[in-house]
């Protein structure tokens, strides 16, 4: 019986090392995770894949609306607070004799109160979509997030297959 040396057991025992990891870096080369992959979690399919990829693009836009219309309220806040310094001048300098200028302030009055209860629920539905938007993110977070897929299903969805 022929002993083996220590080199060629070496060599031996990398081949089979080899022949062991290189099917698992082909497949880890073919199946793309997040920053951190959750353990005994299965390869999204074609489908999940393709819903995540939707929900976080809805998720990109809506975030993105939602942080331009702050600086719109604003703007809108400022000119009801102009329009009503405007009117408490007006009020002062009322000729409060004359029915019809009593009326015409009342009815400016009554106007900005309009304006003011269209602006508040405005923010209210802002402040509604802020919320779905914090709850589709949690979703995502949850059913997508750090979740493995096939690399070659994202480039299909994103090539329209």
């Amino acid at each position: 019986m022929i002993q083996p040396s220590i080199f060629s057991r070496c060599l031996l025992g990398a081949a089979c090392l080899c022949a062991l990891i290189s099917p698992l870096a082909v497949n880890a080369q073919k199946v793309k995770q997040g920053s951190v992959a959750k353990a005994g979690v299965p390869v999204m399919t074609r489908d999940e894949l393709r819903d995540c990829m939707a929900l976080a693009q809805r998720n990109r836009v809506q975030g993105e609306e939602i942080l331009a219309l702050p600086a719109q309220f604003e703007l809108e806040k400022a000119e009801l607070q102009r329009h009503g310094t405007m009117l408490t001048e007006e009020l002062a300098a009322l000729d409060r004799t004359s029915v019809e200028r009593v009326d015409q302030y009342n009815a400016k009055a009554a106007a900005r109160d309009k304006l003011i209860e269209v602006f508040e629920a405005r923010v209210t539905a802002y402040n509604l979509r802020a919320q779905q938007l914090q709850t589709d993110r949690a979703a995502y977070a949850g059913a997508c997030e750090n979740r493995r897929f096939d690399e070659k299903d994202e480039i299909a969805i994103k090539n329209g297959k």
